[in-house]
């Protein structure tokens, strides 16, 4: 499965510059600030509430749909530095643009990814699927975005759901 999203991923990559061509789509790139609620099942993940930066790149295939490789950082730091349990979270998603209500676009976004733990942790983490909404407002040459998209975290045994919120902008 993972091997057939790759390659519908490459293929999507090598659409793109035919139309980049043409000068009106261009790929967009986004920072951000995330706010995670975990509730954990099992060794999955630990319950709480982590913080994190991410990362992402989008490609638009036409004005409506994107495809998009994003990753990010979070930490699980409430219980201090020694008990934190850092994540790494890349993710290979698709963002369906909805029609604008006033001066906010909202779009659909979602794909599959994993929740990593880095380092000593007792956590194991493993593959993701994800499903959110988000809204953006345009600035004068880039855009603010708020996004909510929960994942579903697949562990050996058990599942994990991770709620992200994340606020950040768009080049």
């Amino acid at each position: 499965m993972l091997r057939s999203a790759v390659l519908v991923f490459v293929v999507c990559l090598f659409a793109t510059p035919a139309l980049a061509q043409t000068g009106s789509i261009t790929p967009r790139f986004g920072v951000g600030f995330d706010g995670l609620v975990s509730v954990a099942s099992g060794d999955v993940l630990e319950d709480g509430f982590g913080l994190g930066i991410r990362g992402r790149a989008s490609f638009p295939i036409n004005a409506d749909f994107s495809v998009s490789v994003g990753a990010g950082f979070a930490g699980f730091l409430l219980g201090g530095r020694d008990d934190a349990t850092y994540l790494f979270n890349p993710q290979i998603s698709g963002i369906l643009t909805l029609p604008p209500s006033r001066n906010w676009a909202r779009y659909l976004v979602g794909g599959f990814g994993g929740y990593f733990p880095l380092g000593e942790s007792d956590a194991k983490g493993g593959p993701a699927l994800h499903l959110g909404l988000g809204w953006v407002r345009p600035l004068q040459e880039s855009s603010l975005y708020v996004e909510v998209d929960p994942s579903l975290i697949i562990g050996e045994t058990r599942t994990a759901l991770v709620v992200p919120v994340r606020v950040g902008v768009i080049f």
